[in-house]
């Protein structure tokens, strides 16, 4: 006779404590503010922050979060997660955040380092290399 713990760490007995807990009203609560929940102008990891929350809370599942997490944050963010990124709705919810706050960050040091001024591709000649859109 062995003595297995009936949960494999703390956050999976935590986790089953909280769906078993937490009331009807509170999930349905959760649920509303991740699908309403946008990054806008705020940081990812203050975005990040705010939807781990509500997640615990919701009940649902990696797939659903993954979704959610990308409607939630900036188009453009999302946009380059799959098209560069290569993500996929089947990659876990810390897989996509991760990459995200990986782009993001790169953002920002883009951005501190050419002071706000943005780097486009010319146009016409694909051999052409990218050109510094200085603002006036």
């Amino acid at each position: 006779m062995t003595n297995k713990p009936p949960f494999d760490s703390w956050e999976k007995m935590a986790d089953e404590m909280a769906q078993f807990f937490i009331s009807t009203e509170t999930q349905t609560h959760a649920i509303d503010k991740l699908t309403k929940l946008k990054q806008g102008n705020r940081l990812l990891e203050d975005f990040w922050s705010e939807f781990i929350t509500w997640k615990k809370l919701s009940g649902y599942n990696e797939v659903a979060l993954v979704g959610l997490f990308k409607k939630g944050i900036h188009p453009a963010l999302a946009q380059k997660l799959v098209k560069i990124g290569q993500l996929r709705n089947s990659d876990s919810l810390d897989e996509w955040y991760e990459k995200a706050l990986s782009f993001e960050r790169s953002r920002r040091d883009a951005i501190e380092e050419f002071g706000g001024r943005k780097i486009v591709e010319s146009s016409g000649d694909a051999k052409k290399k990218p050109v510094l859109n200085v603002p006036r």
